[in-house]
């Protein structure tokens, strides 16, 4: 695992995601590449449905082990506070749901900006504890004024909090997984991503089923406890994670010369934006992440739409909304544990790109027929959980064979800006084409077959990509940059 790559001048300061690198992985992330696991390591699976547990190499268990843990607790806490945003989308209608998409994306130009300069400047050790801890902090003052008596202070909180709920989301997941494509290597992430992921979805999974019981019970006030509670626990995870590596890298003298010493990375703050902007294959990245948003949030208006138009009570739709999650994450644990390892390694990335434009043209092609709520129900969990079970460990493969910068300020930009960038987006498209065009829903779902037809035809040119890219760090030892402009044409 973690070892300097190709790549990494000599003199190059360690970056600060190296302290929760474990080195048990050392050899096996060089060894991995290139040979078969080596004697006495646990086998692969040998078929498509085999026990996920002999994935798992000699040397990977405690580190699977803590960061499944660590990603359990992530979703865990947004699942609490998921339902809660969704019910505040129903109450605003489309319409609000525009503005509030603008501010989030205005949002998230000033975040990315203000943690590069965190991972510039401090200590490896306090960037992710200070990036949760300010969330947590934010979950005790949204529950402080969502009790205020003043009507208005109320109003103000709930929309900040449903701005801060997709600030987290994307955040969180987004330092995690970073932190995972440079802990994994490529044939690691195809056999690991998954189960990891899984362990998530099982967080998901309790995080709804805990929102669909105390929803109309429970104060909204007290269920934000519950998810800064998690993020706690997911704190500590990361710093047992991070024991564990201490101790490998004490208990091995070729490993200890490696160690990061927790010096901040220094650089620039726009560095990332650059590598995005010159790099032929990152734009595919991003082509392909915008088109995700861009039908998730086309089914978001709808849900919000179909729902204000067929639930009328506010608890009614937190429920609905905390079944919809459950149902989600229940088929999204089984596509994640029997069937994303097996299709990335069989089948290889670009199949498992190509699942989900298929899976959301299918669900437009539905909605274009009826827009009932059982239609609207069952499109969400199938283009969520085929996103969720397969996309997302595909898309995290992605990243495992490009640069540590790459990894880390080329992605979170990605994750953050240009996500909510395609939010925003479509969110002002839709609304333009449903309130100033006259365009119904079941126009609007027809238009977006064929571009869901051609977000398919770059999933697949871009696993290709990745699957080049593969091949070049095999070659030559390591990771390699992602190719410029020039090189990917």
């Amino acid at each position: 695992m973690g070892h300097p790559r190709s790549h990494v001048n000599a003199g190059h300061r360690a970056p600060w995601w190296l302290w929760c690198k474990t080195s048990s992985m050392t050899s096996r992330d060089s060894q991995s590449e290139t040979t078969p696991p080596a004697q006495g390591a646990t086998p692969q699976t040998g078929g498509m449905m085999g026990p996920w547990r002999s994935r798992i190499h000699v040397g990977e268990g405690a580190s699977v082990a803590w960061a499944t843990t660590w990603f359990f607790f992530i979703l865990h806490s947004y699942s609490i506070v998921r339902p809660l945003r969704e019910t505040m989308g129903a109450i605003v209608g489309p319409n609000g749901l525009q503005g509030l998409m603008l501010i989030t994306f205005g949002v998230m130009l000033v975040a990315v900006p203000a943690y590069a300069a965190l991972v510039a400047r401090l200590p490896r050790r306090w960037v992710v504890r200070i990036v949760f801890h300010f969330f947590c902090v934010c979950l005790l003052l949204f529950a402080i004024g969502l009790q205020s008596s003043s009507e208005t202070l109320r109003s103000w909180t709930a929309w900040v909090f449903f701005i801060w709920v997709n600030v987290f989301a994307l955040v969180a997941t987004s330092v995690f997984w970073s932190v995972l494509a440079d802990l994994f290597s490529n044939r690691q992430g195809k056999r690991l991503f998954g189960m990891i992921a899984a362990g998530g979805t099982v967080g998901a999974i309790t995080g709804s089923l805990l929102t669909s019981q105390l929803a109309a019970s429970t104060s909204t006030s007290l269920i934000l406890l519950l998810p800064l509670a998690a993020i706690q626990c997911g704190l500590w995870c990361a710093w047992r994670l991070e024991k564990q590596t201490d101790r490998l890298h004490r208990s091995d003298p070729d490993r200890e010369q490696h160690r990061d010493d927790g010096r901040p990375t220094g650089g620039g703050l726009l560095t990332g934006i650059a590598r995005v902007l010159s790099s032929g294959y990152l734009a595919s990245i991003c082509g392909f992440l915008v088109l995700i948003q861009a039908g998730g949030t086309m089914l978001y208006f709808q849900q919000a739409e179909i729902v204000a138009q067929q639930v009328a009570d506010d608890g009614q739709k937190t429920q609905l909304f905390a079944y919809i999650d459950l149902g989600t994450q229940t088929l999204t644990l089984l596509l994640q544990i029997v069937f994303a390892g097996p299709i990335l390694r069989r089948l290889g990335v670009s199949v498992a790109l190509v699942l989900l434009p298929l899976v959301y043209g299918l669900g437009f092609s539905a909605l274009a027929v009826s827009q009932t709520l059982p239609i609207l129900v069952v499109t969400m969990i199938a283009c969520r959980s085929t996103a969720y079970g397969i996309a997302v460990p595909a898309r995290e493969v992605l990243f495992t064979v490009v640069s540590r910068e790459d990894k880390y300020k080329s992605k979170n930009f990605i994750d953050t800006v240009v996500l909510r960038g395609g939010d925003a987006l479509t969110g002002q498209i839709f609304g333009s084409l449903r309130n100033f065009a006259g365009l119904g829903l079941a126009t609007l779902n027809i238009c977006a077959i064929p571009i869901a037809i051609g977000w398919g035809v770059l999933a697949w040119n871009l696993g290709r990509q990745q699957r080049r890219l593969a091949q070049q760090a095999n070659a030559s030892g390591g990771d390699v940059s992602a190719p410029d402009d020039k090189e990917s044409r």
